[in-house]
């Protein structure tokens, strides 16, 4: 088993580049995306900024990532959630068998406010979908 790394954490961020770089690589030159998550109300420890907030962003074209903290006003595709409600979405695997059960987190995080998802999905290449599971592996 992997060892596990703090959620947002600056571990957490370096391991998320790392794999945008590589699913990047797999999906070719032609990807256009740009990425932008927000995680709120952040454990004080995270919070480098007094903001309550920690942001990442990146531009991905021509087959690069130009991965930076902090949040951009526009995105093709942005998150803004509650850090502890989407902590259980970041540990969660996307398979089969628990699609239906994210998908109904997510639902609830939208119907209460603590997350919300902008963007059209479309956009993300098919080899980009093994991310997140990659990511869930890893965060404690």
């Amino acid at each position: 088993m992997a060892d596990k790394i703090e959620f947002a954490g600056p571990e957490w961020h370096e391991r998320l580049k790392g794999l945008l770089e590589k699913y990047t690589a797999a999906a070719g030159p032609d990807v256009e995306l740009t990425i932008c998550e927000v995680f709120t109300d952040v454990p004080e420890h995270l919070d480098k900024d007094g903001s309550g907030r920690i942001a990442w962003n990146c531009r991905i074209a021509g087959g690069k990532v130009d991965f930076r903290y902090g949040e951009i006003a526009s995105a093709d595709l942005k998150t803004i959630a509650d850090y502890d409600f989407v902590l259980r979405l970041a540990r969660m695997k996307m398979e089969e068998g628990t699609l239906a059960e994210y998908r109904a987190i997510q639902a609830e995080g939208a119907a209460s406010g603590k997350l919300n998802t902008t963007g059209d999905h479309s956009k993300i290449p098919p080899s980009f979908h093994g991310m997140h599971n990659d990511l869930a592996e890893v965060t404690a």
